[in-house]
């Protein structure tokens, strides 16, 4: 019933008002802030800390990556290895 009310009172509302709201946009053209579910502000946040933990893996995978460097280059030189 609540349903019925607001969907007539709505339409006759926007008639009234001609559409000052601006154009809505359809299903298919959300903001990626919008399609899941946050602000515009909460979006950008996390976007910007989604940057940040890729930054610090990076920085994490380089220094394993010349941790292994070191420990194979000081086998190599324990057991006179070539490289």
């Amino acid at each position: 019933m609540a349903f019925m009310v607001k969907s007539m009172v709505g339409g006759q509302l926007k008639n009234l008002t001609g559409g000052l709201g601006g154009e809505e946009k359809s299903e298919g053209e959300k903001s990626p802030a919008e399609a899941q579910g946050m602000t515009r502000e909460e979006y950008e946040e996390y976007q910007r800390q989604l940057v940040e933990e890729k930054m610090e893996r990076d920085a994490q995978f380089a220094q394993r990556k010349a941790e292994r460097a070191t420990v194979r280059s000081h086998f190599r030189d324990k057991y006179r290895l070539p490289k």
